[in-house]
């Protein structure tokens, strides 16, 4: 073989090992996709008393109960530690809460109108939680984007 086909031959060579390295490097280490979306909320029964700052209630821990067609709570399921984004699209005063799987609250927003709530960066491990979007005195719908990325 002639010097230019070896190092033809070993040029090919070295580009199918570097590509292999990767995927023999960490098994079963592969980072999962980013979770996102946007979920839609309803809440038909404004209740200001939610509004109430305090180390026993946060936000959305209001005096009245969720309407039967409510829908102020929407779970995310995470495998691992990443960290979470939520922001939301409201009319009028809303209230925005992270809530762990046992409902205690680990992060919470209030804006005042026209401000939207959001979360940024909130750092969770693995498990289940809740991202509850309550209407203090707005608009009966809302929206919220959310981005959970995993470390």
């Amino acid at each position: 073989m002639n010097r230019r086909g070896t190092v033809a031959a070993l040029a090919i060579a070295a580009v199918g090992v570097a590509g292999a390295v990767p995927a023999l490097a960490a098994p079963g280490k592969t980072k999962p996709k980013p979770l996102k979306g946007t979920w839609s909320y309803t809440d038909t029964t404004p209740d200001p008393s939610g509004n109430a700052e305090s180390s026993d209630s946060m936000h959305c821990r209001g005096k009245l109960p969720a309407g039967p067609a409510d829908v102020n709570a929407h779970k995310l399921k995470v495998k691992r530690t990443g960290t979470l984004t939520v922001q939301s699209s409201v009319v009028g005063d809303w209230a925005l809460e992270l809530d762990d799987a046992k409902g205690n609250v680990v992060a919470g927003d209030d804006e005042n109108p026209p401000a939207s709530e959001g979360l940024a960066g909130i750092t969770l491990k693995k498990g289940t939680y809740s991202v509850v979007l309550c209407n203090l005195e707005g608009a009966p719908t809302a929206s919220a984007d959310y981005t959970f990325t995993y470390r």
